[in-house]
């Protein structure tokens, strides 16, 4: 009887398959800054340089970190310089210290796992996880892809409570601000109160009142500037915020912007009538009567300057030349003229109101220059920059 020797089913050692590869190697740390209980980006990457150490086969061409950043976005600086070194072939191997350093956002990070870093030929190692996709086993696979929902879940509900906890403070009209508005000081006594700074609440006061007389945004900072040096720089900007700040009639607004941290979402505003308003929630600086005269004020001169503003005679009727949408048009009261840009593909599409009445002009002859003696004779103006305009005549083809 011949005994035929079985051949054996077992993986052969890690030794054998990648001794002799030499991999130029990516070291990646993320710290998010949301929680006291991350590990600092030194830590992380101590972790990796001791992983890596005695292993000749890994040399570390560069380390990637973003501090500050979400595992939820995919926009983060660092990864996306590290990306791109993975396409021009400057890395073959990245290393991180788990999971949850790369990415907490679950579909994602699946598929760089699985469809990505194969198709380019990149080893991936999370060192305290133990996983190295080069030998990865099917329950590691299993094991990585539950950790990965975990971190997806943890984001999400992290961000949940976090917002919820928000809504709480912002509905009983609690100031959460870390530091106090100009003409208030943090009470050390009682969180998320506020106390009256008696000095800088004077000067809020002689800002509304002048504001109201008829003094204009540069006139009152040329007063603030000369006559109250120590209470900082003051611009128009400042002026402008300050007036509209309801917290001068008692009045605590919460819940002016939101982000979905889970889903990688940028901070957006939110609708002022959507925001959360507590009234008499903080001690008052101005009174009602002087806020509203503000406000009074704010529509008088708004309604002054749209008088003033004459209308675009070309409203609607300038395209892009490259990408076909309707240009933008923007008052200069400057140059008491009308900029239109394209915004949508940012490539220096432009051209002034005065160039397009110049050909108006030129061209039909046209002494009166309004919306419906241009929309008459065209159909529409294509732009390319101020030299290259197209007209395009009522019945063309």
């Amino acid at each position: 009887m011949i005994r035929v020797a079985r051949k054996s089913r077992r993986r052969p050692p890690e030794t054998d398959i990648i001794a002799e590869k030499h991999y130029q190697t990516a070291i990646y740390a993320r710290l998010s800054g949301k929680g006291k209980t991350e590990e600092t980006i030194d830590a992380q990457i101590e972790i990796v340089r001791a992983f890596l150490k005695d292993k000749p086969q890994f040399e570390v061409v560069e380390v990637f970190a973003d501090d500050g950043w979400s595992g939820t976005s995919w926009e983060r600086p660092s990864f996306q310089r590290m990306m791109e070194a993975v396409r021009n072939g400057e890395i073959d191997c990245i290393v991180v210290k788990d999971l949850s350093r790369f990415a907490r956002e679950h579909i994602g990070a699946e598929d760089y796992l699985t469809n990505i870093f194969p198709f380019l030929g990149v080893r991936f190692i999370a060192v305290t996880d133990h996983y190295d996709n080069i030998k990865v086993e099917p329950q590691e696979y299993f094991l990585a892809s539950f950790k990965n929902l975990a971190h997806a879940y943890f984001a999400q509900e992290t961000s949940r409570k976090i917002s919820m906890s928000l809504r709480v403070v912002q509905e009983k009209g609690l100031y959460i601000g870390s530091r106090a508005p100009f003409g208030y000081d943090l009470d050390p006594a009682v969180p998320h109160h506020l106390l009256v700074n008696e000095g800088q609440a004077a000067i809020v006061r002689e800002i509304f009142e002048r504001f109201v007389s008829g003094e204009t945004y540069t006139q009152i900072c040329d007063a603030m500037n000369r006559d109250h040096p120590g209470a900082g720089s003051w611009s128009n900007s400042r002026i402008g915020t300050l007036l509209k700040r309801e917290l001068y009639i008692g009045t605590v607004v919460g819940h002016k912007t939101a982000q979905a941290l889970y889903k990688g979402e940028k901070c957006h505003r939110i609708p002022k009538e959507e925001q959360i308003r507590v009234e008499n929630a903080a001690p008052a600086i101005i009174s009602r009567e002087l806020w509203d005269k503000a406000q009074e004020t704010f529509a008088a001169r708004r309604m002054q300057r749209s008088e003033n503003s004459r209308k675009d005679p070309f409203r609607g009727l300038v395209y892009c030349a490259l990408c076909g949408h309707p240009l933008t048009s923007v008052y200069s009261r400057k140059r008491s003229d009308y900029d239109h840009n394209c915004k949508r593909c940012k490539s220096g599409v432009y051209c002034s109101g005065k160039r397009l009445i110049e050909l108006m002009r030129g061209i039909y002859g046209l002494e009166t220059i309004t919306l419906e003696t241009v929309s008459a004779k065209l159909e529409k103006i294509i732009v390319r920059d101020r030299k290259r305009i197209t007209l395009i005549e009522r019945g063309d083809v």
